[in-house]
C-alpha cells in the first residue's frame, strides 16, 4: 500500500447498469474474431475490434485489469512517477480497463473494456481505484464462468487520499470528509456492468477483491481501519474481513473472525487485523481467503467455514480455519512470515497453488537476499495436512533490473500477485499471474507490472526440470496490471 494509503467509502446506495451492445448472430461473431486478428497482424496491435463492433468477450481470451495514472502531479515539478515518493501525497485514483488478450507472448490487445468512472467529484455512478496500492485489483471469475467482478471505490478518478476516507457512518472523530463507499463491479458475459456500492466494508482501508456465485451474491475480501467505538456503535474496526453482501443492498457482514492462536501478545484491536485478508476464492462449493500483509496475526491460506463444515458460508459466527501458514510475526523471535501469499487457485481438491509476491530484502551491500518462497508455490493435502512441494521461479527473473521505457528508475520483479489458472487435460496445468514489483519509487507501488505464465505437471511432487515463467504482456510506464481472469461467458 502506498505510504499513508488506505481506502474510501460513501454512505448513499446507487445500483446502475451499464451495457455494451454486441453482435448477437453467429456471423458477427466469427466476423469480430477475424477483423480483430487480421487488424493485429497487419496494424500491430491497434484496438481495431472496438472501432468496428462494440467490445466482446472472446471465449478463452485473458482478461487483465489495467489501472491508469491520469497525469495529476500534486503540485510536484518532478510529476510522475515522483509524486509517489511524496509523503503528502497519499495514494491517486486511476481508471480501471479491461483489456482482453489471447494466451500468446506478445499478441495484440482483443479490446478494452473500461468501467464507468464517476461523472463528478461527488458521484456514485462510477468506479475507480487506488493506483498507489498493488494490494488492490483482483480480478475474478465466478464459478459458473458467467461473471467477473472487481472491488474499488465510488470515488473520483484523479483523486488525492481516497484511500484514507471512511464511509460516512464511520467517521472518526473529529470528523474525517469527503467519505466514499467500496464498490463492486459486476460485468457480465454480454458486457454489461452493474456497479453496486458497500456501505460498511473495508471502512478507511483496502478493498481487494469480490467474487460472485451466480450475479447476485457477492463475497469480498479487504483491510480496514481497526477502530472501534464503545457506544455501541460498531466502528470502521467491523467491517474488515471476509464479507457477504448481495447486489442490490448496500450492507453486508463479516462471515466468520479469525483470531490467531498463537498471538497471546496481541491486545483485542490488535487481532482485528487478523482479518486482513487478501485475497478470495470459491472451489468445490467452499470458500476461501489469503493473507499476506500486515504484522498480525497468521499469513497463509484459510476456509471460511459453513458454520463448522463445508458449504459456503451465510450469516455471522462461521468458523475461520488456517489451512497452512505461519505467523505474520513470531511472537518469539519478531522475523516475519516465510511466506507473502496473495491470490491461489485450486487444480484439485488436494493441490493448490499460491502467488507469493516476497519480500525486497537486502544484504549489508545493498544486495537482494533470495527468498526461496517467492514465486508460485505448489501445495498438496494428505489426510488434511497441507505441504509445500516446490516453488516454480525460473522465468521470472526475480531481482533483475529491468528499464521501461519513460519508467526512470530500474523495476525489479519480486514474485507475483493476483493469478488464476486452467487444467489443460492431459495432465498439466497453467498459471497465468502478474507479477509484484520493486524500485526506489515507493517500493514499486507504480512500477510497470507483467503479466506471465507457466505450465506445470500436475502430478509433480519436485520441481520439474525446464517449468519456467513466459512473459505474454508488459505494462507500459504510467499503466499498471494488477488482475487476471478468463473471459465470462
Amino acid at each position: 500500500m502506498f505510504p499513508g494509503s488506505r481506502q474510501d467509502t460513501r454512505s448513499s446506495f446507487r445500483q446502475r447498469s451499464y451495457e455494451v451492445r454486441r453482435p448477437g448472430a453467429l456471423f458477427a461473431r466469427l466476423a469480430l474474431t477475424f477483423v480483430v486478428l487480421m487488424g493485429a497482424l497487419l496494424v500491430g496491435g491497434a484496438n481495431l475490434a472496438q472501432n468496428v463492433f462494440t467490445f466482446r468477450f472472446l471465449t478463452g481470451a485473458l482478461v487483465v485489469s489495467r489501472v491508469q495514472y491520469d497525469g495529476n502531479t500534486f503540485g510536484n515539478p518532478n510529476g510522475y512517477p515522483y509524486i509517489f515518493n511524496d509523503s503528502s501525497v497519499s495514494g491517486v485514483q486511476g481508471g480501471i480497463w479491461l483489456d482482453q488478450y489471447l494466451t500468446v507472448p506478445h499478441s495484440p490487445r482483443i479490446g478494452s473494456l473500461p468501467l464507468p468512472v464517476p461523472s463528478t467529484p461527488t458521484g456514485t455512478n462510477g468506479i475507480t481505484t487506488s493506483f498507489s496500492s498493488k494490494s488492490e485489483g483482483a480480478l475474478m471469475l465466478s464459478p459458473n464462468g458467467h461473471y467477473l467482478t472487481y472491488m474499488g471505490y465510488a470515488g473520483p478518478v484523479g483523486a488525492e487520499g481516497v484511500s484514507n476516507s471512511y464511509e460516512a457512518g464511520f467517521n472518526l472523530q473529529p470528523p474525517v470528509t469527503p467519505t466514499y463507499n467500496r464498490e463492486v463491479a459486476l460485468i457480465a458475459a454480454n458486457a454489461s456492468i452493474t456497479l453496486q456500492p458497500e456501505s460498511n466494508a473495508y471502512s478507511g482501508d483496502n478493498p481487494r477483491a469480490a467474487i460472485t456465485t451466480d450475479g447476485t451474491a457477492l463475497y469480498m475480501a479487504g483491510n480496514s481501519d481497526s477502530t472501534t467505538y464503545s457506544n455501541g456503535t460498531a466502528g470502521p474496526g467491523l467491517t474488515i474481513g471476509a464479507r457477504l453482501g448481495a447486489i442490490g443492498s448496500s450492507s453486508s457482514i463479516q462471515l466468520g473472525v479469525y483470531t490467531a492462536p498463537d498471538r497471546p501478545d496481541e491486545s483485542k484491536k490488535q487481532h482485528l487485523k487478523d482479518n486482513n485478508f487478501r485475497g478470495i476464492g470459491i472451489y468445490n462449493g467452499n470458500l476461501y481467503a489469503s493473507k499476506g500483509s500486515g504484522g498480525n496475526g497468521d499469513d497463509g491460506l484459510f476456509q471460511v467455514e459453513n458454520g463448522h463444515g463445508s458449504g459456503l458460508p451465510s450469516g455471522t459466527g462461521n468458523t475461520v480455519v488456517l489451512l497452512f501458514g505461519a505467523p505474520a510475526t513470531n511472537p518469539t523471535t519478531g522475523a516475519a512470515s516465510p511466506f507473502v501469499p496473495f491470490g491461489f487457485w485450486f487444480a484439485s481438491p488436494t493441490i493448490v497453488y499460491v502467488a507469493d509476491e516476497g519480500y525486497a530484502n537486502f544484504d549489508t551491500n545493498g544486495n537482494f537476499i533470495p527468498d526461496p518462497y517467492a514465486g508460485l508455490e505448489k501445495w498438496s493435502s494428505s489426510d488434511g495436512t497441507w505441504t509445500l512441494l516446490y516453488t516454480i521461479q525460473a522465468g521470472l527473473n526475480l531481482y533483475q533490473p529491468q528499464n521501461i521505457p519513460g519508467y526512470p528508475a530500474p523495476t525489479y520483479t519480486t514474485g507475483i500477485r493476483n493469478m488464476t489458472g486452467k487444467n489443460n487435460g492431459n495432465g498439466t496445468v497453467t498459471i497465468y499471474a502478474i507479477t509484484g514489483q520493486y524500485s526506489t519509487f515507493s517500493t514499486g507501488e507504480p512500477d510497470p507490472t507483467r503479466l506471465v505464465a507457466v505450465t506445470d505437471n500436475l502430478a509433480a511432487t519436485s520441481l520439474p526440470g525446464g517449468e519456467q515463467f513466459t512473459t505474454l504482456q508488459q505494462s507500459p510506464a504510467g499503466e499498471v496490471f494488477r488482475g487476471v481472469a478468463f473471459a465470462p461467458q
